[in-house]
């Protein structure tokens, strides 16, 4: 048996797998996005809040785990088709800012929230915009997958999705900027 056959035979589940990995990954970014909103009011992060987000943390990095590997065997069921796709590159090239973003939100940003003073003080200041412009990169990323992923067939280029999708990146980015003065300022 061919291996595009062999993953052509098993396609159904790994859509099933797929699907759920974007549902918890998804889930547990958007809900740590407004969490952290919310939790940022008081200007500080308890145990219980820095534990929950720990928590979604993890859900969104084991969920990105099991995206890769059902999304790289889909792949393999049809390659050429998947090359030959616009939306599919697209929302792998989107897969891969979530990938760094979500890096750089755990090894940069992060031990930096565990600092008391993160939301008061002025050594933190650009720390703390970065973390809400990754949230904002983290909101739009996702929902840009997912939007992506819903339509069965789009007529548009890759330059051109990718054109869309820094240019919402870009406006949500400022966005967060605002958000972030007047909810820390």
């Amino acid at each position: 048996m061919e291996i595009a056959e062999f993953f052509q035979s098993i396609k159904a589940p790994l859509a099933v797998v797929h699907v759920l990995g974007v549902v918890l990954g998804m889930g547990g970014a958007l809900v740590s996005d407004v969490l952290f909103s919310v939790f940022a009011k008081d200007k500080n992060l308890n145990e219980t809040e820095i534990s929950t987000l720990s928590i979604l943390s993890k859900i969104v990095f084991y969920s990105l785990i099991l995206i890769s590997i059902s999304g790289i065997a889909i792949f393999l069921s049809d390659v050429e088709k998947y090359l030959d796709s616009a939306k599919f590159l697209a929302k792998m090239s989107i897969l891969f800012v979530l990938l760094v973003n979500g890096y750089f939100l755990n090894k940069y940003i992060w031990p930096h929230l565990l600092n008391k003073d993160f939301f008061v003080s002025k050594e933190e200041q650009n720390t703390r915009r970065l973390s809400f412009v990754c949230g904002a990169i983290s909101v739009i990323s996702w929902l840009s997958v997912l939007t992506l992923g819903v339509f069965n067939r789009l007529d548009m280029s890759y330059s051109l999705i990718m054109s869309l999708y820094l240019a919402i990146l870009l406006f949500g980015g400022i966005v967060a900027l605002f958000v972030e003065k007047k909810e820390l300022d």
